[in-house]
């Protein structure tokens, strides 16, 4: 009898959760949160990481009942009956995560071309160098996925550790004094950052992904889960901290996309600016090819179940076939022809209502995952609220 191999662990899944949530995060948005948030920022990624906990709750739950490579697609698929309203809710995840794809590369872009800038290399190269990356990660996840797993594991690795280094090195040279940044944000401004925040989390979700890549994949699905947001949150805290105490107002309100490098720059001169710049751009490497692996597994059950055009499963090289590159190809435009506070709203709007939908659909299937429903009440409650805070806060005015 053949033992069939599997292409990832416990410890490759935590590479591929951590990679896609803190390649779209706190490179990105951390500034952004910032300047709305102020001093109550810590605050602003509890309550953001406690939601994306409860949703965590009800990914796992789901996994454990339908462990499927289709993901939130096959879970939809189970729980609505009408296609009209599966495979929209499916189509409209899969545009959203090409969305933050598009994010992250563009981020990319401008981290490499500040840095070249750094160096006095001027270029105004953003568009290039994301369309680059792109390219590379879309052909990369056409692979295996013990290739994926294998890159995610050693791009991750590396910015842990030097992310982890940055904030020891602030907590021992910080001399008692109060963070430079004290300003306190208005009500509906401090509940709309908690919408952008939420979507520093965003990302989890793909590691139901893997469950066709993994052994015994109700339980370590679920741990990987749990093992991710938490460690995540506390890298985004110990972060906070640092950009709090480092950078001033001014700065952070001229450099809002590069937070983190102006903090490491304070802190260790130039070769802090140009290791976390480059941590930055190894964090969007490993962000878009986690997103990517969930893509192209989405889009292949969602062609199956003939919600999408049977081109995409058709083989083009590897494991990928022509949808993927036809999505590849749509990414490359959205990067091109969208900027980049379009994008990160765009994505931060359809990620809620997607993961609103998935509290939905662990309600209806409840008794065949055995939730507690108490917790999908209250995760759905405080899902809701976030979503609804967000759009408030984008209306002229606020």
């Amino acid at each position: 009898m053949q033992v069939k191999q599997y292409g990832m662990n416990i410890f490759s899944l935590l590479a591929l959760g951590i990679g896609s949530i803190v390649g779209a995060g706190i490179f990105a948005l951390l500034g952004q949160i910032e300047v709305q948030s102020g001093a109550w920022s810590y605050w602003t990624f509890i309550l953001a990481g406690i939601v994306a906990l409860f949703s965590g709750y009800s990914y796992a739950r789901l996994n454990r009942a339908y462990p499927e490579a289709g993901g939130l697609s096959d879970y939809f698929h189970f729980a609505f009956k009408y296609k009209w309203i599966a495979g929209p809710l499916s189509i409209l995840y899969l545009l959203t995560s090409a969305i933050s794809i598009s994010m992250m590369a563009k981020s990319f872009g401008i981290y490499a071309d500040e840095f070249l800038a750094h160096l006095s290399i001027h270029i105004d190269s953003v568009n290039l160098f994301a369309t680059g990356l792109i390219l590379v990660l879309g052909v990369l996840n056409m692979m295996s996925a013990s290739d994926v797993g294998r890159t995610e594991m050693i791009f991750v690795g590396i910015k842990m550790v030097i992310l982890i280094g940055l904030v020891l090195v602030a907590f021992y040279q910080l001399t008692p004094q109060t963070p430079t940044i004290q300003t306190k944000p208005a009500p509906l401004t401090f509940l709309g950052s908690i919408g952008i925040a939420f979507f520093a989390y965003a990302g989890y979700g793909v590691l139901t992904n893997a469950a066709k890549d993994v052994q015994n994949p109700r339980f370590i699905i679920a741990l990987a889960i749990y093992l991710t947001l938490t460690i995540v949150m506390l890298l985004y805290l110990g972060l906070v901290f640092v950009t709090l105490h480092y950078v001033t107002p001014a700065e952070l309100a001229a450099n809002p996309n590069i937070t983190v490098a102006v903090a490491a720059q304070k802190l260790l001169g130039n070769w802090g600016y140009g290791i976390i710049s480059l941590t930055a751009v190894l964090a969007f490497i490993s962000g878009i090819n986690a997103t990517f692996y969930s893509m192209f597994r989405i889009g292949l059950a969602l062609s199956e179940r003939a919600e999408l055009p049977k081109l995409y499963q058709k083989h083009f090289w590897r494991k990928g076939t022509w949808g993927d590159v036809v999505v590849v190809g749509l990414i490359i435009l959205a990067t091109l022809y969208f900027d980049f506070s379009a994008i990160v709203n765009l994505s931060s709007g359809a990620f809620l209502i997607c993961y609103l939908a998935v509290f939905v659909a662990s309600w209806i299937l409840r008794r065949k995952s055995n939730a507690f429903a108490p917790a999908l009440i209250v995760g759905f409650i405080l899902m809701l609220a976030v979503f609804i805070s967000f759009i408030v806060s984008l209306l002229p005015g606020n």
